[in-house]
C-alpha cells in the first residue's frame, strides 16, 4: 500500500504556483514496518548503506493514465552489498532532508543480501478528488 503525504502535497503546491520548492527525484529505502501514513515527513527507518542509501530516480517522467501528462514514474534499481530487510520506500525532493512526496511499505519485508537487486517503481497519478 503506498499514500501520498501531506508534505508531498504542500511541495507540490508550490511547485505548481512557482513558490520556491524542490521538484521530486530522489527515492529511499528503510527497514521500518510502520503503517503508510499521510503524517510521515520521512522514511521512519531509512537506510544509508551498503548499496541501498537514497539515490537520485534513474527514470523520472511523466505519461498518460486518464488524461495528457497526470502521471510521474520515478524509477530506481539498488544493488546490495550488505544485508538489509527492507519494508519501506519513498520519494523525496532532495538528496538528504527534504520532502516525502509519497511512502509504501512491503510485507514481508524484502530481503536484501550482498549482489541482489531491488527495483521500485513510483506511479504518482494527479486526480480530482
Amino acid at each position: 500500500m503506498a499514500t501520498v503525504t501531506k508534505y508531498g502535497f504542500t511541495e507540490t503546491a508550490k511547485l505548481m504556483t512557482g513558490v520556491s520548492a524542490t521538484a521530486f527525484a530522489s527515492m529511499a529505502l528503510g527497514t521500518s514496518s510502520a503503517a503508510d501514513a499521510t503524517t510521515l515527513s520521512a522514511l521512519v527507518t531509512e537506510v544509508t548503506a551498503s548499496g541501498l542509501a537514497r539515490a537520485s530516480a534513474v527514470s523520472v517522467t511523466v505519461t498518460q493514465s486518464a488524461t495528457a501528462s497526470d502521471t510521474c514514474y520515478f524509477d530506481h534499481t539498488w544493488t546490495a552489498t550488505g544485508t538489509y530487510n527492507i519494508a519501506e520506500c519513498g520519494v523525496l525532493n532532495k538528496s538528504t532532508g527534504g520532502s516525502l512526496l509519497c511512502y509504501g511499505t512491503f510485507s514481508p519485508a524484502v530481503p536484501m543480501s550482498s549482489e541482489d537487486t531491488l527495483r521500485v517503481t513510483w506511479s504518482v497519478q494527479v486526480t480530482q478528488p
